[in-house]
């Protein structure tokens, strides 16, 4: 277990992501949280994340604790890519992540909703977006994720700064929605044919 891994945590991580203005209403005793739509969601904008460790090449043939961590990512609606701005390899890491997950089962998992987002802005970049030693600048790196990402959500963050967190989480929790509200959509129109 002890190894030269650009990440620490061998067990997934549940969190839950709860909107600043739901907190204010919770505190005036305004919020329902137990308020759920026509589809059986749950109306508030909280979001349940499982924080998957970091894979490795091979994680779809079992190497590592690979199939552990992606039958979690089996039960998520959205998957979240977190990238390391500072990481030279941080295009090749996206790249075979994303290979893991085709390769991974029937590789449903490849065709799962995702967002890519670039962190540790404060450190990668100057003002002006060229990199501190780091080979490529943002315009660069956004050319070249743009070049092998299958869709076209990609954000940039600072989590230590804060820069651009809430903007992340509230367009993730809108994005969940709709892919909840789509999926209870197609269960529908399937239970409809059955019928």
């Amino acid at each position: 277990k002890i190894a030269d891994y650009p990440f620490t945590t061998v067990v997934p991580n549940l969190g839950v992501w709860v909107p600043r203005d739901s907190l204010a209403a919770y505190d005036e005793g305004d919020n329902d949280d137990y308020a759920v739509d026509e589809n059986g969601n749950s109306k508030s904008k909280s979001l349940i994340l499982c924080d998957v460790p970091g894979l490795i090449a091979g994680a779809s043939e079992g190497i590592g604790l690979g199939h552990a961590f992606l039958r979690h990512v089996e039960r998520c609606h959205v998957i979240l890519h977190l990238l390391d701005a500072t990481s030279k390899k941080c295009v090749e890491e996206y790249a075979m992540i994303n290979r893991e997950l085709l390769n991974y089962g029937t590789g449903k998992l490849a065709t799962m909703p995702q967002v890519v987002v670039v962190n540790k802005l404060d450190v990668a970049f100057d003002d002006d977006g060229e990199g501190v030693d780091n080979v490529r600048s943002k315009d660069e790196l956004e050319e070249e994720l743009r070049q092998i990402m299958p869709h076209s959500r990609l954000m940039w963050i600072s989590a230590l700064e804060e820069e651009g967190v809430d903007d992340l989480m509230e367009r993730v929790a809108m994005f969940v929605k709709k892919v909840k509200d789509a999926s209870a959509a197609e269960e529908r129109r399937r239970d409809v044919e059955d019928a």
